[in-house]
């Protein structure tokens, strides 16, 4: 997709009479060495912005998944230990996470496009979104 982009950026660059820079070359036309770190640079361009760990003292987020997993954690640990009392907090803990589930807003992502076509990364497996949805 890159490719795409810089060879527009050339023909934009040729159709207004000024000469492409030499680092336009394209990435077939450079040594090993240069395409290495070309991608290596764009690879961490395109990195998404690290969230820094809260500051010492506040709190994490709790979210209705991370309510979920508490729930199902402590009422199948309680259910083999049958300790009767800790299963009915399990199981509230359970049902909490299920209705903040529906209840807290969703954040609405759109899909980003430049001349009718899309933008994005490749979609994300199971696993990563699995992790992304435990870490929010």
């Amino acid at each position: 997709m890159q490719d795409k982009y810089q060879k527009e950026i050339e023909e934009i660059l040729k159709n207004a009479g000024e000469v492409a820079p030499e680092e336009s070359r394209t990435e077939s036309e450079k040594p090993l060495e240069d395409r290495t770190g070309a991608v290596r640079r764009a690879a961490e361009a395109n990195k998404p912005s690290v969230v820094q760990s809260p500051a010492r003292g506040s709190w994490p987020s709790i979210t209705p998944g991370k309510i979920l997993m508490t729930g199902l954690f402590v009422f199948v640990v309680t259910v083999l230990l049958q300790i009767w009392i800790l299963i009915w907090v399990g199981l509230a803990l359970l049902v909490l996470g299920y209705l903040l589930f529906f209840i807290t807003p969703r954040s609405v992502s759109m899909e980003k496009r430049w001349r009718g076509e899309s933008i994005e990364d490749a979609p994300e497996t199971q696993w990563d979104r699995f992790k992304r949805w435990i870490k929010s």
